[in-house]
């Protein structure tokens, strides 16, 4: 018997939460990434960023470290015990040499990027992660 053959992937498949306090980036995260074809969500705390988590289908989480309302530090061990493969990108001017200490916690960071960062940056790691052509195609 025949295993039939899955579709690619698509950029539309996949929903991408962004959780950012600056509202501009916020908006650019938005509008860039949802004309790439992407499903997009954006908070500006840790805690709209659980609630998000909570009630969508949520593929890839990128977020800020500092914003206000729950630090975004105390959103790590949460991710862990209940979204444990969610794969996160860390965008942040803040805390540099935080990474090995998340790596060693066992925290699902795929890629800490340091503010400031291009977008198109950021675009081509979402796309590696989530194995993404620049077509918007699954490669």
């Amino acid at each position: 018997m025949k295993k039939a053959k899955t579709e690619p992937r698509k950029s539309s498949d996949f929903t991408l939460l962004f959780a950012e306090d600056n509202e501009s980036l916020r908006r650019l995260y938005e509008k860039s990434f949802t004309q790439e074809g992407f499903r997009v969500l954006t908070c500006d705390n840790a805690a709209q960023a659980l609630a998000e988590l909570h009630e969508e289908k949520v593929d890839l989480l990128v977020t800020d470290l500092a914003m206000p309302a729950a630090n975004t530090l105390e959103l790590f061990p949460v991710l862990k015990q209940q979204y444990p493969r969610l794969p996160v990108v860390v965008v942040s001017g803040h805390y540099k040499d935080i990474q090995e200490d998340f790596l060693s916690r066992g925290y699902h960071i795929r890629a800490f990027l340091n503010k400031p960062v291009a977008l198109s940056v950021i675009k081509d790691k979402v796309r590696e992660i989530l194995k993404i052509g620049p077509d918007g195609v699954e490669a």
